[in-house]
């Protein structure tokens, strides 16, 4: 687990906070008891495609898919300054991201840090998205910016939320 107890606790009021404002639909499909907790969501390992929202100069929605890392709390994307994706955001840095199988669902809305190699942010964050990579050395070859995705709302459900973590893949440290 990359999480300290802090960053649990932050993580926790985060998702009280975002299920306590949750649409009825979502409410329909997902109940109290399907809700993951921050321990729970901190148990996502590895590196994990997601879907990022974004939107271009006009107000459209454009979506493309990205690796996720979930570390301190915190989804961080693998990029290129030269994707169109990260040009968009550096004009708007409002994104979602989204992660969802079976009836597993991860929906983050927010705005993103941009962490770029060299930089001390960049740096502090290799080794643990190295090691979310299972080790591979070659995890950011191409990659020069990652984006920290700091999270306004956040919400977790599964349909089986008492197999979490283990069904992650992974035990937690």
């Amino acid at each position: 687990m990359f999480e300290t107890e802090a960053e649990l606790k932050e993580l926790q009021l985060l998702l009280d906070a975002s299920f306590d404002k949750a649409g009825e639909r979502m409410l329909m499909i997902y109940d109290i008891g399907q809700r993951l907790s921050a321990q729970q969501l901190a148990g996502f390992r590895g590196i994990r495609l997601v879907a990022v929202a974004s939107v271009n100069r006009k107000g459209e929605a454009r979506v493309a898919p990205r690796s996720a890392a979930f570390l301190h709390g915190k989804f961080y994307l693998a990029a290129s300054t030269k994707s169109m994706m990260v040009r968009r955001l550096v004009k708007n840095p409002r994104v979602a991201a989204t992660y969802f199988e079976r009836h597993l669902l991860v929906m983050c809305h927010g705005t993103v840090a941009f962490l770029r190699r060299g930089e001390a942010g960049f740096k502090s964050i290799r080794a643990e998205w190295e090691e979310a990579f299972n080790g591979g050395r070659d995890a950011l070859q191409g990659i020069d910016v990652l984006l920290r995705l700091d999270a306004t709302r956040l919400v977790a459900f599964a349909a089986r939320s008492e197999r979490y973590p283990e069904a992650w893949g992974r035990q937690p440290r």
